[in-house]
């Protein structure tokens, strides 16, 4: 039986609405904070879960197509079946936001996880849900106007043949490894992973690209999470004919760049002003940025 959804309440300003937040587990609809897993679910025993981070623009969810595709593709490549199909997830998610239309008129924008795991056994359904996160939108805009420090640390990527750098899991204990380092440095501080050639890769929330000589050079395609927003940050920079290409990036590479874009779900673009206390670029936003940051704004 489908649990009844408690009538919301219009917040006071500053007021949490965590009480009427909704959210979607198996077959229900039910308030977020009732959203639990048994003990027993591969998520849980040993963090088999995949996972999608999508946020809103003009209270609309982005690039939704990209994203679903990417769901499909994690967990396709890590063998969760009996899911939903994609239309009809993409109708949950429209749905997940009419169910919270009052925290999204509050919130301005909310971010969304989806999620999956195995469930509790081979004979029984897959475990299958979404809700809605709030952005920290300070945080988000002080990255945007005065950039973030990166600290490149010695923590390496999980092997490819651990499992594939293009899906997106729950497992994310390297990147807590990678900030903690960080943080231990500067607290507002991302670690950047690096492969086994020592090169870097990704850092725990974003995608990494450097500015050198008016080009933009990311890590090879393979080596990182195929970022959504990035994908659409290479067409803005395609539409303003500045040159994007791949190619493993040192250590030294950052340190010498021009500039640093950092591209992610929640943040959308921003850039790095500090390399293990190296400034780049003064610690600046320099022209390369600020050109993408105003073509983002204006094709959301």
């Amino acid at each position: 039986m489908t649990p009844k959804t408690p009538k919301p309440t219009t917040p006071k300003p500053g007021e949490s609405t965590d009480s009427t937040t909704i959210g979607f587990l198996g077959k229900a609809w039910l308030p977020q904070d009732q959203m639990v897993i048994s003990v027993d679910d591969g998520g849980f025993r040993q963090g088999v879960t995949a996972v999608e981070r999508l946020r809103t623009y003009g209270q609309a969810i982005f690039k939704v197509d990209a994203h679903l595709n990417r769901w499909q593709h994690s967990t396709s490549q890590m063998g969760i079946s009996g899911l939903p199909a994609l239309a009809d997830i993409n109708a949950l998610l429209q749905e997940l936001l009419s169910r919270n239309q009052k925290t999204l008129d509050f919130e301005g924008e909310l971010g969304i996880t989806l999620f999956a795991t195995p469930g509790t056994a081979k004979s029984e359904p897959a475990t299958f849900g979404m809700h809605v996160n709030r952005l920290n939108f300070r945080t988000i805009k002080q990255r945007q106007e005065s950039g973030q420090p990166l600290v490149v640390t010695d923590v390496q990527q999980p092997s490819p043949h651990c499992w594939p750098r293009t899906i997106k899991v729950r497992s994310r204990l390297h990147y807590h490894l990678a900030d903690q380092v960080a943080q231990q440095k500067d607290p507002t501080a991302s670690g950047v992973l690096i492969d086994d050639d020592g090169t870097i890769t990704e850092t725990s929330i974003s995608n990494i690209a450097i500015v050198k000589a008016e080009k933009i050079l990311s890590p090879p395609r393979d080596r990182v999470l195929q970022g959504i927003t990035q994908a659409f940050v290479e067409q803005l920079a395609h539409e303003i004919q500045i040159d994007w290409v791949t190619s493993p990036i040192t250590s030294t590479d950052l340190y010498d760049a021009d500039e640093i874009l950092l591209m992610g779900t929640d943040g959308g673009l921003w850039f790095a002003n500090h390399v293990n206390e190296n400034a780049i670029g003064n610690g600046n936003a320099g022209p390369t940025y600020r050109a993408l940051q105003q073509q983002f704004q204006s094709n959301l």
